[in-house]
């Protein structure tokens, strides 16, 4: 098989999985509308999408003990992934809908870590620096998001479909390439040293990190979900939203960009407040107003609600001892950007309809009890 350097390999992985989500994530809401689903339908698949990202991290992420096991779970899901896209291109219908938007969560819910198993692997073994590689994935995100909403003006909502097969076949495509130099085991550790995701889960302080970081990030799920929609429905054309979207991320690239500088002395505790405080807001203005530049200020914040706290949580995932690291970053990755991410995406739905914009009011008043939880938790 082909080889090409490890660098550009997770480069290449990244710019094709950040090009699916970049579309996915705010559009397929529009594919499924477009095809007769409501928006409570939208909503319900969605939060149940997210249960099976929270159950597909939390049962085949710790089963990946190897740096052949990692790349092999990574191929399968990526061809899985490709071919599931591909047969909505021949069959319609609503159960063909729901089955294959479950599925496609269920699979695609350890891609990212994979991405970043590999990552973290080849910072050790090639000192790479994986901060610049991880923006090429932020740059795909923005381009697959800005391009698809330029096409849905002249090709109408096929276009969505269409771009996620097509980058979904390069993704596996490059999947299948050899590394260079090849991913290297670490040597492993003792059984004892390892403790289970529920001895973790029992830890007052890491019970409390996941309800900070997940209300956070989890109060996104109103924008993941019905962000584009209610754009679309005050009027706001498909290039400024896809405008608005990229905004968000070229905010969170930058500030990934500087973050060393920017937060070398802040605490952990600091950053997620910060993260806290700008959600807030974010969502108070987006609940109020239908102007789009008020808008494009306001998305800016993403690079403190979204990029901020999941600095603030790698960060923490980073002082744990290295037995543990794979086991915080599965909690990590399935309970507060799964299950959590679900439940708020799930009330969503089940309000939107009657209360339109104003779900955004909803996501700032569930998120104040966080103060609370900021201020009694121990980052150490």
């Amino acid at each position: 098989m082909f080889s090409i350097p490890a660098s550009f390999w997770l480069s290449l992985y990244f710019i094709s999985f950040f090009f699916i989500w970049g579309v996915f994530l705010p559009f397929w809401g529009i594919w499924l509308s477009g095809q007769g689903m409501s928006s409570e339908s939208i909503g319900l698949f969605f939060s149940i999408g997210l249960l099976l990202r929270f159950v597909s991290n939390l049962t085949l992420l710790p089963r990946v003990s190897s740096a052949k096991s990692t790349l092999r779970l990574l191929r399968i899901l990526g061809f899985f992934t490709a071919l599931a896209f591909a047969l909505l291109l021949f069959f319609n219908g609503y159960m063909w809908l729901a089955a294959i938007t479950l599925v496609v969560n269920f699979i695609m819910g350890p891609l990212a870590p994979l991405g970043d198993l590999i990552g973290a692997r080849l910072v050790n073994q090639i000192q790479l620096d994986y901060g610049r590689v991880r923006l090429w994935g932020s740059l795909s995100f923005i381009v697959g998001s800005t391009s698809v909403g330029w096409l849905i003006v002249g090709l109408g909502n096929d276009a969505i479909l269409w771009s996620i097969t097509g980058a979904a076949l390069i993704m596996w495509l490059v999947s299948l390439l050899n590394l260079s130099p090849q991913l290297q085991d670490e040597i492993d550790l003792n059984p004892e040293e390892k403790k289970s995701l529920f001895t973790l889960f029992k830890r007052p302080g890491v019970l409390l990190f996941l309800i900070i970081v997940g209300s956070i990030q989890g109060s996104h799920g109103a924008f993941y979900a019905f962000g584009t929609i209610h754009w679309n429905e005050i009027g706001l054309s498909g290039v400024s939203i896809a405008w608005l979207w990229a905004i968000g991320v070229f905010a969170e690239i930058l500030l990934m960009r500087f973050n060393q500088k920017l937060f070398i002395n802040w605490s952990i505790k600091q950053m997620l407040l910060l993260g806290l405080i700008a959600a807030i807001i974010r969502w108070l203005v987006f609940s109020v107003s239908d102007d789009f530049y008020v808008l494009a200020i306001f998305q800016t914040f993403h690079a403190l609600t979204f990029a901020v706290t999941h600095l603030a949580a790698i960060r923490y995932i980073s002082l744990q001892k290295n037995s543990e690291m794979v086991s915080y970053q599965s909690l990590y990755s399935g309970v507060a950007l799964g299950l959590m991410l679900a439940g708020f995406t799930y009330l969503s739905g089940l309000f939107y309809e009657e209360l339109q914009g104003y779900i955004f009011l909803i996501m700032s008043l569930l998120l104040l009890p966080v103060f609370w939880c900021i201020k009694i938790w121990k980052a150490e």
